[in-house]
């Protein structure tokens, strides 16, 4: 059975709508959800603490791994993404970030290929370190205002 042409157009047409209509529902990066974020409600996440003077300090450091060697590039601010419940910090889920205070000074090879290529914890226990001291070391000495 074959239909006209003009029924083929008009059912044409009224998908496009059907699609420009479901395109404009959908949710773009940034679009607030109807839903109110509340960060004191039980189980919901905290925001995120950012410190860009910590940061900077930390890109002034020198590598917290250079004991080991094999450093190249320039220092980059490492978050530390595992747990541990004696630093008070909890994994902030795939994708995200900790809070900027739980960053250490890496170069870019032991950041790049070490710190994120193999589990975290067992890396940092293989250079002798542990992050979350290294980085309240570096918090504590950018907060009292010391430099590189």
């Amino acid at each position: 059975m074959t239909r006209p042409l003009w029924e083929i157009a008009n059912d044409l047409t009224r998908l496009r709508a059907e699609k420009r209509a479901a395109k404009s529902q959908t949710f773009k990066p940034g679009h607030v959800r109807s839903r109110s974020f509340k960060p004191e409600g039980e189980g919901q996440r905290q925001p995120r603490e950012r410190d860009p003077g910590f940061l900077a300090f930390l890109r002034r450091q020198p590598c917290a791994a250079a004991h080991v060697g094999g450093c190249s590039g320039p220092i980059q601010a490492a978050h530390i993404r595992y747990s541990d419940v004696k630093a008070g910090s909890v994994n902030p889920g795939i994708g995200r970030k900790n809070h900027d205070r739980f960053a250490t000074a890496l170069c870019e090879a032991h950041h790049i290929h070490g710190q994120h290529r193999t589990n975290e914890r067992a890396w940092w226990a293989s250079i002798d370190r542990d992050a979350y001291e290294t980085a309240a070391a570096l918090y504590a000495a950018y907060s009292a205002g010391e430099a590189a």
